[in-house]
């Protein structure tokens, strides 16, 4: 700062008055609780049941994947500004327009691009299964568990096919009564994170599938755009994936096809 601006800024400083004290805070008793016995022992919980087999399937997967996370913003201010606009044909429809049906709308586009993400690897055989459909994997918090139902040909639902079928596999699944054959034959997976909290997650790939693509928190922030800073609805996108069968090349251009079709919501009608 010039001198000349420095000196008058000091002195402008110094003819501004005193700033008035602060109220003194009305005083309150100070109520101090009595300890309490320390606390001892333990609690033994049976490991059975469907914790097991989560458990078992999670460190079967953390075995044999070699799995690397992949992290990215996107863009979903234009997507929740079409879903407002398209709430009142979902009511209409009788069901609830979430934003995971764009999700996986624009998973599905990417997929038919990149189709090594929709694969399996044999390694008996020796082989990358490159899977031709498309099973859509949704992870559900239930009471029993984490329980992963898929959407069978999720290429072919349209927006409102896909949002009745996430509403009504996810009401199964808490409700105890989803169908076996709902939970087999998946081709990737999505874990909605995002409504619990967080910037950043490292999913573990549901084995034998190649890849997940984990959803964090969706918060507004400053974001610089074309000269500018402006609020956005900004959500970040953590793609784990198993290094065997992708390279960290493609998985950054696979999520960047997932961004395109989300900054770009009309796309995906």
């Amino acid at each position: 700062m010039p001198d000349g601006v420095a000196e008058y800024v000091l002195k402008g400083a110094a003819k501004q008055p005193a700033a008035a004290p602060a109220a003194a805070a009305a005083e309150e008793p100070i109520v101090f609780t009595p300890p309490r016995a320390p606390s001892s022992g333990e609690e033994r919980i049976p490991f059975v049941g469907i914790r097991r087999k989560i458990g078992e399937k999670m460190a079967q997967s953390k075995r044999a994947v070699a799995d690397v996370t992949h992290v990215d913003e996107c863009d979903m201010t234009a997507l929740l500004a079409l879903r407002e606009t398209l709430k009142p044909e979902a009511a209409r429809r009788g069901v609830k327009l979430t934003f995971l049906p764009f999700i996986v709308r624009a998973l599905t586009k990417a997929l038919a691009e990149f189709p090594m993400f929709n694969s399996s690897l044999d390694e008996a055989g020796g082989a990358i299964v490159v899977k031709k459909e498309y099973n859509v994997g949704i992870a559900v918090a239930a009471p029993q568990g984490l329980l992963v139902p898929n959407i069978k040909g999720a290429d072919g639902r349209d927006l409102w096919g896909l949002a009745a079928e996430i509403a009504d596999m996810a009401g199964k699944v808490r409700a105890g009564k989803i169908d076996v054959a709902a939970l087999k034959g998946g081709t990737f997976t999505i874990t909605n994170i995002g409504p619990l909290g967080g910037l950043y997650a490292n999913p573990i790939v549901n084995h034998p599938e190649v890849a997940i693509l984990g959803l964090m928190k969706l918060r507004k922030i400053p974001v610089y755009r074309d000269g500018g800073i402006f609020i956005r609805d900004m959500m970040n996108l953590c793609l784990s994936f198993d290094h065997r069968v992708v390279d960290g090349a493609d998985a950054a251009r696979f999520v960047n096809a997932i961004i395109l079709g989300l900054e770009n919501p009309r796309t995906l009608l």
